[in-house]
Protein backbone atom coordinates (compact mmCIF):
# COMPACT_ATOMS: atom_id res chain seq x y z
CA UNK A 1 0.00 0.00 0.00
CA UNK A 2 1.13 3.59 -0.55
CA UNK A 3 1.36 4.38 3.16
CA UNK A 4 3.47 7.30 4.39
CA UNK A 5 4.06 9.13 7.62
CA UNK A 6 3.01 12.77 7.76
CA UNK A 7 3.51 14.72 10.99
CA UNK A 8 3.69 11.46 12.93
CA UNK A 9 0.56 9.97 11.35
CA UNK A 10 0.36 7.24 8.74
CA UNK A 11 -1.37 8.27 5.53
CA UNK A 12 -1.85 7.04 2.00
CA UNK A 13 -2.73 8.61 -1.33
CA UNK A 14 -6.18 8.10 -2.83
CA UNK A 15 -7.07 8.92 -6.44
CA UNK A 16 -10.74 9.81 -7.06
CA UNK A 17 -12.29 10.40 -10.47
CA UNK A 18 -16.06 10.70 -10.07
CA UNK A 19 -18.67 11.53 -7.46
CA UNK A 20 -16.05 11.83 -4.67
CA UNK A 21 -14.34 14.80 -6.37
CA UNK A 22 -14.77 18.32 -5.06
CA UNK A 23 -18.14 19.87 -5.96
CA UNK A 24 -19.61 16.42 -6.65
CA UNK A 25 -22.52 14.75 -4.87
CA UNK A 26 -20.50 12.35 -2.68
CA UNK A 27 -17.48 14.51 -1.87
CA UNK A 28 -18.61 14.62 1.79
CA UNK A 29 -17.38 11.03 2.10
CA UNK A 30 -13.82 12.45 1.99
CA UNK A 31 -14.37 14.66 5.07
CA UNK A 32 -11.32 13.10 6.76
CA UNK A 33 -9.06 13.43 3.70
CA UNK A 34 -6.75 16.26 2.64
CA UNK A 35 -6.86 17.44 -0.99
CA UNK A 36 -3.41 17.25 -2.60
CA UNK A 37 -3.83 18.09 -6.30
CA UNK A 38 -5.51 17.43 -9.61
CA UNK A 39 -3.68 14.66 -11.43
CA UNK A 40 -3.97 11.93 -14.05
CA UNK A 41 -3.54 8.20 -14.00
CA UNK A 42 -0.94 6.50 -16.14
CA UNK A 43 -2.28 5.79 -19.66
CA UNK A 44 -3.72 2.45 -18.58
CA UNK A 45 -7.37 3.15 -17.74
CA UNK A 46 -10.79 4.07 -19.09
CA UNK A 47 -14.12 5.12 -17.64
CA UNK A 48 -17.45 3.35 -17.96
CA UNK A 49 -20.81 4.65 -16.75
CA UNK A 50 -22.75 2.40 -14.39
CA UNK A 51 -26.09 3.65 -13.07
CA UNK A 52 -25.13 7.25 -13.88
CA UNK A 53 -21.72 7.15 -12.17
CA UNK A 54 -18.25 6.63 -13.61
CA UNK A 55 -16.25 3.47 -12.97
CA UNK A 56 -12.51 3.14 -13.52
CA UNK A 57 -11.50 0.12 -15.60
CA UNK A 58 -8.39 -1.04 -17.46
CA UNK A 59 -7.90 0.79 -20.75
CA UNK A 60 -5.47 3.06 -22.58
CA UNK A 61 -6.32 6.58 -21.37
CA UNK A 62 -4.87 8.84 -18.69
CA UNK A 63 -7.92 9.62 -16.54
CA UNK A 64 -8.21 13.02 -14.84
CA UNK A 65 -9.00 13.02 -11.14
CA UNK A 66 -8.04 14.36 -7.74
CA UNK A 67 -5.45 13.11 -5.31
CA UNK A 68 -6.11 13.04 -1.55
CA UNK A 69 -4.07 12.12 1.50
CA UNK A 70 -6.08 9.96 3.87
CA UNK A 71 -5.43 7.89 6.98
CA UNK A 72 -5.52 4.14 6.31
CA UNK A 73 -8.05 3.78 9.13
CA UNK A 74 -10.55 5.83 7.06
CA UNK A 75 -10.44 3.43 4.10
CA UNK A 76 -12.85 0.90 5.59
CA UNK A 77 -15.65 3.49 5.59
CA UNK A 78 -14.92 4.28 1.94
CA UNK A 79 -14.91 0.56 1.10
CA UNK A 80 -18.39 0.31 2.61
CA UNK A 81 -19.56 3.43 0.78
CA UNK A 82 -18.28 2.16 -2.59
CA UNK A 83 -19.88 -1.24 -2.01
CA UNK A 84 -19.28 -4.60 -3.63
CA UNK A 85 -19.27 -3.28 -7.22
CA UNK A 86 -15.86 -1.64 -6.69
CA UNK A 87 -12.52 -2.90 -5.48
CA UNK A 88 -9.78 -0.75 -3.95
CA UNK A 89 -6.37 -1.30 -5.49
CA UNK A 90 -3.10 0.47 -6.08
CA UNK A 91 -2.67 2.21 -9.44
CA UNK A 92 0.06 4.18 -11.16
CA UNK A 93 -0.31 7.92 -11.78
CA UNK A 94 1.05 9.80 -14.80
CA UNK A 95 4.07 11.00 -12.78
CA UNK A 96 5.01 7.44 -11.75
CA UNK A 97 3.67 7.85 -8.21
CA UNK A 98 1.30 5.20 -6.86
CA UNK A 99 -2.07 5.74 -5.21
CA UNK A 100 -5.11 3.77 -4.21
CA UNK A 101 -8.25 3.96 -6.35
CA UNK A 102 -11.60 2.23 -6.63
CA UNK A 103 -12.00 0.17 -9.81
CA UNK A 104 -15.06 -1.62 -11.12
CA UNK A 105 -15.01 -5.31 -10.22
CA UNK A 106 -16.56 -5.99 -13.66
CA UNK A 107 -14.47 -4.20 -16.31
CA UNK A 108 -17.13 -4.39 -19.03
CA UNK A 109 -20.09 -3.35 -16.86
CA UNK A 110 -22.11 -0.33 -17.93
CA UNK A 111 -21.44 1.73 -21.03
CA UNK A 112 -18.13 3.15 -22.26
CA UNK A 113 -17.53 6.80 -21.36
CA UNK A 114 -15.95 8.65 -24.31
CA UNK A 115 -13.69 11.03 -22.39
CA UNK A 116 -10.93 11.12 -19.82
CA UNK A 117 -12.69 13.33 -17.23
CA UNK A 118 -16.05 13.00 -15.49
CA UNK A 119 -18.17 15.04 -15.49
CA UNK A 120 -17.44 16.56 -18.87
CA UNK A 121 -16.28 20.17 -18.46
Amino acid sequence: MTARRTAGRASCLLFVYGSLKREQVNHRELHAAEYVSTTRTASAFALRVIDGYPALVPGSRAIVGELYRIAPTELRALDEFEGSAYVRQEIELSNGERALAYLSRVPDAGAPFPGDEWPVR
